[in-house]
């Protein structure tokens, strides 16, 4: 856990920034061996046991490539059945899409940074009330404010055909939300874009 001692007026800015902030791509690898050029068609597998978590993830990563010209299939649309699939029914489900190349995102850690605000400076003493006022501003007590920001950090791997090595992989670090199409939204740019940048869509 990371602790920082910031002033009370940039607490605030700092909450209102995160609260806005998109992902962060932190890490990113291509196989240097790789000369297949683009995908054209990928299929989107999310992981986890939360269903509506694992849809809405994958219908939104989706929309989101379709618009980069990438045609996509979600997997909960070839395999409905929540929870991990089997190995044969995931290559089963790739072989029936027409798939080229399978997408998995995965978490793989959670998280915290803590903002805790400075005490202001203690003001020196004036003679005159408007100098004990100005003073005043300066060494006025103002309770100590302590911030949580929660991150959710996810690994991205790109397979292409019967290759059992991935061709690319990503770690992306995001400030966690209960809204998951807009976190997701949010997540898939600059994970698009990085795969653009390496011609691997």
């Amino acid at each position: 856990m990371n602790m920082l001692r910031i002033p009370f007026l940039e607490a605030v800015l700092l909450a209102a920034l995160c609260g806005c902030a998109t992902t962060e791509l932190t890490n990113s690898w291509k196989d240097p061996q790789y000369n297949g050029g683009p995908v054209k068609k990928i299929m989107v597998v999310g992981i986890s046991n939360q269903a509506s978590v694992r849809r809405t993830f994958e219908d939104t990563f989706a929309e989101i490539l379709k618009a980069n010209g990438v045609e996509v299939v979600p997997s909960h649309t070839v395999v409905p059945e929540d929870g991990q699939m089997s190995e044969d029914k995931l290559r089963a489900a790739v072989e029936q899409s027409g798939a080229g190349a399978v997408l998995i995102t995965r978490m793989v850690e959670k998280q915290t940074e803590t903002a805790v605000t400075a005490p202001p400076p203690v003001g020196a003493y004036r003679s005159t009330y408007s100098g004990y006022y100005s003073g005043a501003w300066v060494g006025y007590y103002e309770p100590v404010t302590v911030q949580q920001f929660h991150y959710v950090v996810a690994e991205t791997t790109l397979f292409v055909g019967d290759n059992p090595q991935p061709v690319w992989t990503g770690t992306t670090r995001t400030m966690e939300s209960k809204d998951i199409r807009g976190a997701t939204e949010g997540f898939a740019k600059p994970v698009i874009a990085a795969l653009k940048k390496e011609g691997l869509i």
